[in-house]
Parts: structure tokens; C-alpha cells; sequence
């Protein structure tokens, strides 16, 4: 029988200013490295100092862009871009892990369909790889500073799985083969 994961809350109890802060300053570093956001983005930045975690999600600037799975818990997104595409989003949403919440990168290019024949259509797909290859950046970067990403959720699964299925058998002695016909490299 399969371990139960904790059910997934909507309430992201989890989730401080201080946290989203910093998750922030990492996606902005790596979608600008050149310097600062565009103005509409350092606008949907300006938030009070007290303002309560839920309370800033559910309101504007940020959007409620769908459910994770299984429909009951919402995905709260922030349009930040990049440098070459102003619609990739930073998301947070609810996740059984001990955070009660994870964040994650929406490239928001996929929703598009472009004729291949058309001259856009290279561009297109080196956008497609360049916002890609931005997303995995920024969620490493996140990892790497200990901030609740699908990859460290992932990484305690498999680590715990095997743990819980490390039981294995004392090493029994073997004797080594007896040189022989069968055995012989010659």
C-alpha cells in the first residue's frame, strides 16, 4: 500500500512576502540580466509592506489562471516576462510538501499556434527555446536556494522511496570463480 501524500490546502499558510521576495529577485535576476524590469513590471512589484500573503495573490496583479490537479486548488500567477517575451509568469500553488506550496515558471508560449510553413515560424520555436531554457534557469536558481520547487519535491520523493525500500539483504560471502575453461579470458 501506497504511503498517502498530505492533502493539498489552498490556504498557501506557507507562503511569506519575504519568500515570494526572494523568489522574485532570482526570476528577475535571471528574465533581466541586464538590469532592471520594464516600468508595467516594477509597477506589479509595488506592493504595501504589510500587505498578507493570500491576500496579494488574490488580487490584481495577480492572475487565478486554473487548478492543479484535480481541480480543487487554485494556480496564482504573475506576468513578469523576459527580455525578448513580456507573458512569462511566475506561479505559486497549494503542493503536499512541507512548504504547502510550490513555485514554478509558466512560459506561456505554448498556447500558440503557428503555421510551420510560416516565416515566423523559426523565430517562433527560438523563442519557444530561449523562454525554456529561462524556466529551467530561474527554477534551479530557486532550488538551488531552497525555495519549494517541482524538482525538490521530486528529488525528497525519490529519496524517500528509497529509503523506505533500502531493506535490503545482508551481503552473503561469494567465493570467487575457480580459474578454469569457462572462466579463462585467453
Amino acid at each position: 500500500m501506497e504511503p498517502r501524500e498530505p492533502a493539498i490546502s489552498d490556504d498557501l499558510q506557507g507562503l511569506r512576502i519575504d519568500i515570494l521576495r526572494q523568489a522574485l529577485e532570482i526570476y528577475l535576476t535571471q528574465a533581466y540580466p541586464a538590469g532592471s524590469p520594464p516600468e508595467v513590471v516594477r509597477r506589479r512589484l509595488a506592493w504595501p509592506s504589510d500587505v498578507e500573503p493570500m491576500t496579494l495573490l488574490t488580487r490584481p496583479p495577480f492572475e487565478r489562471v486554473g487548478n492543479a490537479g484535480g481541480g480543487a486548488s487554485p494556480i496564482y500567477a504573475l506576468r513578469l516576462g523576459n527580455l525578448r517575451y513580456p507573458h512569462m509568469k511566475l506561479q505559486i500553488q497549494p503542493w503536499p510538501n512541507e512548504a504547502g506550496f510550490m513555485l514554478s515558471v509558466n512560459t506561456h508560449d505554448q498556447v500558440l499556434a503557428i503555421d510551420p510553413a510560416s516565416s515566423d515560424a523559426q523565430a517562433f520555436r527560438d523563442l519557444q527555446a530561449e523562454n525554456q531554457r529561462l524556466k529551467e534557469a530561474i527554477e534551479a536558481a530557486w532550488d538551488k536556494a531552497g525555495l519549494p520547487t517541482f524538482l525538490s519535491y521530486l528529488r525528497r520523493y525519490i529519496e524517500d522511496r528509497a529509503g523506505a525500500g533500502s531493506h535490503t539483504p545482508p551481503c552473503t560471502e561469494h567465493s570467487e570463480p575457480e580459474p578454469g575453461p569457462a572462466s579463462d579470458s585467453r
